[in-house]
């Protein structure tokens, strides 16, 4: 079954330079046979709260339907970390 990957990139600075992150974990998993990364707006925060979980997840869902990963009426497996615990949610999608 195909992985859609979600990476969330960052934003750093050491005060003299800003660095982003995200883009050469998502270029690695490339690698891997079935798992198609996406990188994440990143003007989402690093935080992990309920509407920022549920915005990244339509996002995610609506890339794979656009690119033929899903379709209407699949079940999805979601695993996303909430706060300190790791979640697993099985979603059916609608229409």
């Amino acid at each position: 079954m195909p992985v859609l990957s979600v990476v969330i990139p960052r934003l750093k600075t050491n005060q003299l330079r800003w660095s982003f992150s995200g883009a050469f974990e998502a270029r690695q998993s490339l690698i891997v046979r079935g798992l198609f990364p996406m990188l994440a707006d990143p003007r989402h925060p690093a935080e992990s709260t309920s509407a920022t979980n549920e915005s990244v997840l339509k996002v995610a869902l609506d890339h794979g339907k656009a690119s033929g990963v899903i379709k209407s009426h699949d079940r999805v497996v979601v695993c996303q970390k909430v706060g300190d615990a790791s979640v697993v949610k099985i979603i059916e999608l609608e229409d």
